[in-house]
């Protein structure tokens, strides 16, 4: 095997990763007594496929590795006014069923329903759902939750918003895309997500046909401050990464 070290100005650096046997690294840094980087010992096999959308380098089939071109990236965010009932307080409870004509209902977080919290929505007001349908959306280039269904439609009074992801994946698989990995962040005093986190996931992988490792979800809260922290509110934030279909 020839060494030597690769004259920079001669050339531009077009991609910081890569990946070679360490052995051979180890080897070849004996030879080479000028300063300078590790991967100017090596000439890199990389072949670009721009036909197929992504790049790959091969060696003797024993790696390959893949960079998609095209990735999209959206963010969702949906905010709820929510009301707790606690065991000892009756005049909570009386004000939590006046309310009830106002389109209060049991809170439902990512398919799982809440006893004791109530959500202000037109729909189910299943904030996560909505929050990673936007971002889903928002991706994929198409319109907002609120455009697509609107409040001040009965249509959509009391819905289950699982029929709002159904049809956020079905429009990113028009658009020839497939979900690389969902990161949600939910801000509220309560419920406490640790408990529910799980089942959530799994909801969201059976919806949207993907794995759970796929999934991540963090509950913060808000140090008890402002509406949020007062546990007037709860508001949630979505990620989603697109690839297209290899």
């Amino acid at each position: 095997m020839k060494y030597g070290t690769i004259k920079s100005y001669v050339y531009y650096v077009v991609l910081l990763c890569y990946c070679m046997i360490i052995s051979k690294l180890v080897e070849a840094n004996k030879y080479i007594n000028k300063r300078g980087n590790e991967s100017g010992l090596f000439i890199s096999s990389l072949i670009f496929d721009n036909k197929n959308g992504y790049s790959k380098v091969e060696k003797k089939k024993k790696f390959k590795v893949h960079v998609y071109n095209g990735i999209r990236i959206g963010q969702g965010y949906d905010i709820h006014q929510i009301k707790v009932k606690t065991e000892n307080d009756e005049n909570k409870i009386h004000e939590i069923k006046e309310h009830n004509t106002q389109n209060f209902k049991t809170l439902t977080i990512g398919g799982v329903k809440i006893n004791n919290i109530y959500v202000l929505s037109h729909s189910d007001g299943d904030i996560i759902y909505h929050a990673l349908v936007d971002s889903i959306l928002g991706a994929a280039g198409s319109c907002d939750l609120g455009t697509l269904f609107p409040d001040k439609s009965d249509k959509y009074k009391n819905k289950n918003s699982a029929s709002f992801l159904r049809y956020a994946r079905m429009v990113l698989y028009k658009k020839g895309y497939t979900i690389g990995n969902i990161d949600i962040n939910i801000i509220a005093e309560v419920p406490k997500i640790n408990n529910i986190r799980h089942e959530i996931i799994r909801n969201i992988s059976q919806i949207l046909n993907i794995s759970e490792s796929q999934i991540n979800i963090k509950g913060k809260t808000h140090e008890k401050l402002g509406v949020i922290g007062e546990k007037k509110a709860i508001e949630c934030f979505a990620n989603v990464l697109l690839i297209p279909k290899s």
